[in-house]
């Protein structure tokens, strides 16, 4: 890429102005080796525009007071949003003289170049110094903990790491570690792409991606949440990429194993009773028949079908059914929650391979019912592909991977949490907007299901405001399954082994709360 365009490029991204073609223009272009350099240069204009924001604010808080008597003056927002911009606008054409000059990062040298969001245990620098929340790493600094978890962010990329002890790691570079034991969960974003993770038997580069590196004495493995990673050749072996919900274990010689090629390793809940009973919010599974399939073709590309199907229905308030007509239905279902994946969900309830496969199905639940109080509540959770909530007709929450249909239906406000990991999300946990529910009933509907494939997975949680939750040690609200009914024996003791995983995998859980149980009114 020609240097003008990429300055061009990077000024758009760091301004926000960037169309969805120049992103993607930008995003292809570092992902590329060779673009070592670039990716360098767009992690330095995002840092010089975070001291910008700090000198704005600092300008706005200096400049709103009146001279004479001291009282604060509120300029007008255009105002306010000109002078911002127009220095951002400043800054950002400088920047790039500055990079033609060679010049370095702003930030001062004692900074180091990660710092400590939290420590919960016995982190000791160099085997010396104790480290504390608000800490920082410097280049060759060698990270050891007997036990806990430490929260990391690096200052230049923006990568946000999560370790748990017994730990030892070595900050190398600024885009750069060494784990040599230890459980290391990595979030990074755009501008961190190229960061390394090195173990004794693997070097692994991220692409875009979150994945999990785990280091111990007979070798180590890497789990790929979301995204693309590659891994060095050694030996006999070239370099390899791996994508999201690839496992691959490494051994002290070196050698390579796949043992989860596809699946995400979370497990998968059984059928159970799935017959509705009193008290139940009742569901049916769609899918398209066998003959409204196109031909079969080698190469097709993923297509939302099933999220295409059900726009209209979501578009009119749940009211309008004609879009349904002609799909093949399933008998009622009972709501069970959504938690784990649902490999064999559509093939228990008859649905053929090549449905599945081709056009995917979609579980659509409804009813009225109460919240166990009244007050302000929103959703929190993730799908692979499709989950959408709404209220009284109303999307309220929207947890659907990026190539739902569902997203462009009826957007709604949606916030992802990186740093709480949810199944194999990139985006950790997302949540939507909080919605007021009072004591009467309200409609609820739910969507739930696969655009195609048989990899499917999914949780869905609820947050009352002001209701206290108890936090894993590493920071994240155990919010409570959605549910209108409690489970049975059975069903409570998969629910923990979904939880286990989420705790000893992902660094994520939640609760099974009677109190946070929601009502269907006949």
């Amino acid at each position: 890429m020609k240097t003008e365009r990429l300055e061009e490029l990077i000024q758009g991204y760091v301004l926000d102005q960037l169309s969805e073609e120049e992103a993607e223009e930008l995003s292809q272009h570092l992902r590329q080796d060779e673009a070592i350099d670039s990716r360098r240069n767009l992690r330095r204009a995002l840092k010089a525009d975070a001291y910008l924001e700090e000198a704005a604010a600092d300008m706005g808080r200096s400049s709103n007071f009146d001279d004479d008597s001291g009282s604060l003056r509120v300029e007008p927002f255009r105002q306010r949003a000109w002078l911002t911009g127009a220095v951002a606008a400043a800054l950002a054409l400088g920047i790039f003289g500055w990079f033609r000059n060679g010049g370095q990062s702003r930030a001062p040298a004692d900074l180091g170049v990660a710092s400590v969001l939290r420590i919960d245990g016995d982190g000791k620098v160099n085997e010396s110094a104790e480290l504390s929340s608000g800490g920082s790493l410097r280049e060759g600094d060698r990270l050891t903990m007997k036990r806990g978890i430490v929260e990391l962010v690096f200052r230049d990329s923006g990568v946000h790491a999560i370790a748990t002890a017994p730990l030892s790691l070595t900050v190398q570079t600024a885009d750069q570690v060494f784990l040599s034991r230890g459980d290391l969960k990595l979030h990074v974003p755009p501008q961190g792409i190229g960061f390394v993770v090195e173990t004794r038997e693997r070097k692994i580069t991220d692409l875009g991606t979150s994945f999990v590196v785990s280091a111990e004495p007979l070798g180590s493995q890497v789990f790929v949440l979301d995204g693309l990673i590659s891994l060095d050749g050694r030996g006999k072996v070239g370099e390899s990429f791996m994508t999201a919900g690839e496992l691959a274990k490494f051994d002290r010689e070196g050698d390579t194993r796949m043992p989860s090629k596809g699946p995400s390793g979370v497990p998968e809940l059984e059928m159970g009773a799935l017959v509705p009973t009193e008290g139940s919010l009742v569901g049916h599974l769609y899918s398209l028949p066998n003959d409204h399939l196109l031909p079969e073709q080698p190469i097709r590309s993923k297509v939302d079908v099933m999220g295409q199907c059900f726009a209209p229905l979501i578009e009119s308030g749940f009211k309008d059914f004609s879009c349904l007509k002609g799909m093949d239905r399933s008998a009622p279902l009972r709501f069970a929650g959504v938690a784990g994946t649902y490999n064999k969900f559509a093939p228990r309830l008859g649905v053929s391979s090549r449905v599945i496969n081709e056009s995917g199905w979609l579980i659509w639940y409804q009813g009225q019912v109460k919240p166990p109080q009244s007050g302000r509540y929103r959703f929190w959770g993730y799908a692979d592909n499709n989950l959408l909530v709404a209220v009284n007709g109303k999307t309220v929450f929207d947890g659907s991977r990026y190539d739902s249909d569902l997203r462009e239906v009826m957007p709604v406000a949606r916030e992802n949490y990186p740093a709480w990991p949810c199944l194999n999300a990139r985006a950790g946990f997302a949540s939507g907007p909080w919605v007021e529910i009072n004591d009467g009933p309200v409609q609820l509907d739910i969507l739930f299901g696969e655009v195609a494939g048989k990899l499917t997975s999914g949780i869905l949680l609820v947050e009352k405001e002001g209701a206290v939750y108890e936090e894993t040690y590493w920071g994240q609200p155990q919010w409570p399954l959605f549910l209108m009914e409690l489970p049975d024996e059975a069903q409570r003791n998969e629910l923990e082994r979904l939880r286990r995983h989420m705790v000893d995998k992902l660094m994520g859980s939640f609760t099974v709360s009677e109190s946070a149980r929601w009502h269907v009114i006949d």
